[in-house]
């Protein structure tokens, strides 16, 4: 997925972990995250909670089980209060890879510069011994599967 965050109007996203939208049991989900440009606190680089892999996932985003809702997804749990203060930023250069354990809390701010920073990122996770939750907002289709990395 590539993703635009031009300039003065790209905005944050806020504290998330992609483990919520991509849920495997066990947690065995990465982020994938290459940077096409260096990426600076001004243009909205990475910030991480440090240690947050550790706890809990604490929201899901599913396939809506209410059939008669006009809503196809829905949100399970609720994210807790977080702290920005305990939020490190992660500025890197062009072409460096940071790789995201799904339950990490991150989140990246407003772009307020004059250039962009445009990144690329997928997810990956391992298929052997693990379940892809059958309530995930996102399912490989016969026509459309998860392409495979690789196999052991």
């Amino acid at each position: 997925m590539f993703i635009f965050k031009n300039p003065k109007i790209g905005g944050e996203v806020t504290p998330h972990q992609d483990a919520s939208y991509l849920y495997t049991n066990p947690q065995t989900l990465y982020g994938i995250w290459i940077a096409l440009e260096d990426t600076t606190i001004e243009n909205g680089c990475l910030w991480f909670e440090p240690g947050s892999h550790k706890g809990e996932l604490t929201k899901r985003f599913i396939r809506n089980p209410d059939k008669a809702s006009d809503k196809y997804t829905t949100y399970t749990g609720e994210d807790p209060e977080y702290k920005i203060e305990k939020f490190t930023p992660v500025p890197v250069k062009k072409g460096s890879c940071v790789i995201i354990h799904g339950k990490v809390v991150h989140l990246s701010k407003p772009n307020t510069s004059n250039i962009s920073r445009n990144i690329y990122t997928f997810h990956v996770f391992d298929q052997d011994g693990t379940t892809y939750s059958k309530d995930n907002w996102i399912q490989p289709e016969e026509n459309s599967p998860f392409l495979s990395v690789y196999k052991n």
